[in-house]
């Protein structure tokens, strides 16, 4: 039996597409192996949304080329789409390249390979198929992700999605719906929907069960199929985000209580110029909605500092925008230019030594008001799901809340993995919560 390696960068979609790899070989007759040494097959899946992550692919090529020329590597994913066959000549020892949209060529491409030629498939089919996989094809046993849209058609102008994974396409609901029951029924804690923009869920097509099912039509219809305590989304976008999603919120425990609502910026001038759609006080309105919700919701975003033109009071406002939202959590990037996008043209680039500089002052600020918000869990019990032992002690088990924020906490147990935990927090770490458990419930 052949054995195989993957190794995924990026998203959470790009874990989803791993799944989906490891699915098709296995059902070629390859053997998954956690050891790369032991593989006839690596697989690098990618991820072009900025620089860093992208030179790590290149480096790691070389590094397996450097120890093994006997083994197969290949390139999916967005830096495979966005490349195609420069990357062949970019990266020597490249076997196959394959594109976001082509995973199901992949055992074509395996028959082909034997031929002794690099591959390249990066066209996008006509009609695109979402590719399925069943509970039992999963590598996670007690949270799964699932897809329920690809693309976007929004354009922001730092962004490479639109050129990787292709335009907004949705997935049928009643495959959706099958696929989450069936998750269920295996006992999964937590089902997590995955799309670039899943507000837009339905928008510009005509799907099963209504002309037009919107995203929280969908969201009623997953969270009302029972057996799966946990419901969450990624990612949202402000344009789309509208005061219904969070009444779903309300009405349904068993959707979590975290929302991720990137602003990018606190800069009505650099939110035009990365063609976002919405305005600083739209995107404060949508805050309201949320923080005026029955139930208390986090949450989460994502900023980026240095865009192109980016002055020292454009950068004001964004630490402005941190102080009024206090975000529960929040990702902060440097800018980094994408080929192909129209912010990599603009002229007016922000020398790396000042983002550096920024990004800086914004992740010591956010850390503050991060302590302050998170000082509230303090003598609380909570729910939280188990995701295995802690990395910095054995005598310890890690998991993350229902908003979303990782608990490390003390439990003699000898396996509690997957289960769902009532903790007592006892005190606030700078990138977690800490407590002792009282109760396994599930």
């Amino acid at each position: 039996m052949k054995r195989f390696f993957i190794e995924t960068f990026g998203c959470q979609m790009n874990v989803v597409d791993s799944e989906k790899a490891a699915a098709l070989l296995r059902r070629l007759g390859y053997e998954l192996t956690e050891d790369p040494q032991q593989a006839e097959l690596i697989l690098l899946n990618t991820c072009s949304v900025r620089e860093k992550p992208e030179e790590k692919v290149y480096s790691r090529i070389r590094q397996i080329r450097s120890r093994s020329r006997r083994v197969l590597i290949g390139v999916m994913g967005c830096v495979a789409q966005l490349y195609g066959r420069r990357l062949l000549e970019r990266v020597p020892g490249v076997d196959f390249v394959l594109g976001t949209q082509a995973l199901g060529q992949l055992p074509e491409i395996l028959e082909r390979l034997q031929q002794g030629q690099p591959l390249v498939h990066t066209r996008t089919p006509n009609r695109p198929e979402f590719l399925e996989i069943s509970p039992a094809e999963r590598r996670l046993r007690h949270v799964a992700y699932v897809t329920i849209m690809e693309g976007c058609d929004k354009f922001c102008t730092f962004c490479i999605v639109p050129f990787t994974r292709g335009r907004e396409r949705s997935r049928s609901p009643l495959r959706i719906l099958a696929e989450v029951r069936a998750l269920a029924e295996a006992g999964y804690q937590e089902v997590h929907l995955l799309g670039q923009n899943v507000n837009s869920y339905g928008l510009s097509e005509r799907l099963e069960l209504g002309q037009r099912l919107r995203f929280p039509n969908l969201l009623r219809l997953l969270a009302e199929v029972g057996g799966i305590p946990r419901l969450k989304f990624t990612t949202s976008h402000p344009r789309d985000f509208t005061p219904e999603i969070v009444r779903v919120i309300e009405e349904y425990p068993n959707l979590c209580n975290w929302v991720h609502l990137p602003p990018q910026s606190g800069s009505d001038r650099i939110l035009a110029l990365m063609n976002r759609g919405y305005t600083r006080a739209e995107y404060l309105r949508r805050i309201e909605w949320i923080r005026s919700a029955k139930r208390e919701i986090a949450v989460t975003g994502d900023i980026i500092v240095g865009f192109p033109g980016e002055t020292e009071r454009d950068f004001q406002q964004t630490m402005a925008l941190i102080e009024e939202v206090e975000f529960d959590g929040l990702y902060i990037f440097k800018y980094s230019p994408r080929p192909g996008t129209p912010a990599a043209r603009l002229s007016d680039q922000v020398p790396d030594e000042v983002k550096t500089e920024r990004l800086m002052r914004l992740e010591q600020r956010q850390r503050e008001i991060q302590l302050k918000r998170w000082q509230r869990y303090v003598g609380r019990v909570i729910e939280v799901l188990v995701e295995g032992k802690s990395a910095k002690s054995e005598s310890h088990w890690s998991g993350h809340t229902s908003d979303n924020i990782v608990v490390n906490f003390e439990d003699s147990r000898e396996n509690i993995e997957g289960a769902l935990v009532k903790v007592e927090i006892t005190r606030v770490n700078p990138h977690s919560l800490f407590g002792r458990s009282l109760e396994v419930l599930r």
